[in-house]
């Protein structure tokens, strides 16, 4: 529920942001189109608010990623033991996959799609019948895709220098960069939403599948185990038949 809650905050977040880069661009058509009659306190207010969205995402963004690596770990758990043989990369990962250089562009996504294909749900003979990963390739391809996006924009916008009447054509581009890098970002985490919900309950209900087969196993082993065992011999008819042949014949025992 916490990453359910992080995430709609995330995509909350990349709609205002996409919001005020518009209110940029249309600052910044109305200078190049009138200079004269630009008002600087809107430029102001734009800037103010988009550093406080920035602000605020940057500790929003530190707070997902925490969050959804602690559910990740817990679903990576749930597949081994779904699929023991069916990931192409240890446990450990599941972690050091988002903070190692280069590899990073790939790895988190291989581990998901492994634990997607082990949580898959099994049909009447036991087949896995794995849906279909698009929601993953979606959510990773726009999530790579924001950060490339975002950077570029960064780039562009140091080489910018809006004090120059001729730069006020790339501020613009630089704004329009801006704004696909949000979008991108909205769509990631709508996409991680639906992510998170799909895998979740794919491993509730093998777990609801899991739970009374095991029952049901052990129920039989033991029923198994009882057939199975030697009987023992009647205790109570073994002692007058030892007393008898312990007693001399023809002479009452005492």
């Amino acid at each position: 529920m916490a990453l359910y809650a992080l995430l709609a905050l995330d995509a909350a977040l990349a709609v205002l942001a996409v919001a005020v880069d518009v209110w940029s661009d249309v600052l910044v058509g109305g200078l190049l189109d009138a200079p004269g009659d630009a008002d600087l306190d809107d430029f102001d207010a734009v800037h103010s608010t988009a550093q406080t969205l920035n602000d605020v995402y940057s500790t929003l963004v530190l707070a997902t990623i925490v969050v959804f690596i602690v559910w990740f770990y817990r679903i990576r758990k749930n597949a081994d033991l779904l699929l023991p043989n069916g990931h192409r990369l240890g446990r450990g990962w599941v972690i050091g996959a988002w903070f190692t250089p280069v590899v990073a562009l790939w790895f988190p996504w291989q581990l998901m799609v492994d634990c997607w294909r082990a949580s898959a749900p099994l049909d009447a003979e036991g087949r896995r019948r794995t849906p279909s990963e698009k929601v993953i390739a979606l959510w990773w391809s726009t999530w790579i895709g924001s950060i490339i996006v975002s950077r570029i924009a960064a780039t562009m916008l140091k080489h910018v220098d809006p004090s120059v009447p001729g730069d006020l054509e790339s501020l613009r581009s630089t704004i329009r960069v801006e704004a696909a890098g949000s979008a991108l970002r909205l769509v990631a985490a709508i996409a991680a939403i639906m992510v998170v919900n799909r895998l979740t309950a794919m491993q509730l209900a093998r777990r609801a599948d899991v739970n009374p087969l095991a029952a049901r196993a052990a129920q039989e082993a033991r029923v198994q185990a009882m057939v199975s065992a030697p009987a023992a011999p009647p205790v109570a008819d073994a002692a007058p038949a030892s007393a008898a042949a312990a007693a001399p014949e023809g002479r009452p025992s005492t």
